[in-house]
């Protein structure tokens, strides 16, 4: 008579967690969070078909973040509706945060955010699927245009995923409201270069 366990295997996985790992003699589900940089508590909620997470066995599948190597780095491209003075461009780059985590740095060679209407900033955000976004105000240097720039380091419990989205946009710092996006890009599983 056999002790092996039966394999257990997602029916699908949610949209952030589209890669697949097989668990291997050894693994725990603490060793499986730390190699794929993700917590504990995302990787047991989105794999319900294990109903213990203390208790895994080799050949179990598990739906993991995809991953996104980094650092890289992403060239934002202007949105269609916009057009931007000659010179006009951003990058995103992606690294590891001086307090630990993931970190998304924006430059841009941008004009004033006036010319874009009633805006006096610029911000940089990031979409992460089933997590949601974060932002922060770019700051210009002296020149003339400015090249503008801010770092968003972003809180441990989440890890950019494929399909995150990285875009500027103006605003108005006196009444909140924001304008249109005028540069973005998406960040694409396995890479995020273009």
């Amino acid at each position: 008579m056999s002790n092996q366990q039966p394999r257990r295997v997602p029916r699908s996985c949610p949209t952030a967690f589209q890669g697949r790992y097989t668990v291997q003699p050894g693994d725990t589900f603490f060793n499986i969070a730390q190699m794929f940089r993700t917590r504990l508590e995302a990787l047991a909620v989105n794999n319900p078909h294990i109903t213990n997470p203390n208790i895994i066995n080799p050949g179990d599948v598990l739906c993991v973040p995809g991953l996104i190597p980094y650092p890289c780095c992403i060239v934002l491209r202007p949105v269609s509706q916009f057009r931007l003075p000659f010179g006009s461009g951003a990058v995103a780059f992606i690294n590891f945060a001086p307090q630990g985590g993931q970190a998304v740095s924006f430059l841009a060679t941008l004009p004033q955010p006036s010319a874009f209407g009633n805006f006096d900033i610029y911000v940089g955000e990031i979409y992460i699927p089933d997590i949601g976004g974060f932002g922060n105000q770019l700051f210009p240097n002296d020149q003339d245009p400015p090249t503008w720039a801010t770092r968003i380091d972003l809180p441990t419990a989440a890890a950019i995923a494929p399909n995150s989205r990285v875009v500027i946009r103006p605003a108005n710092s006196n009444t909140g409201i924001s304008g249109d996006i005028i540069l973005d890009a998406t960040i694409r599983g396995g890479s995020c270069h273009l």
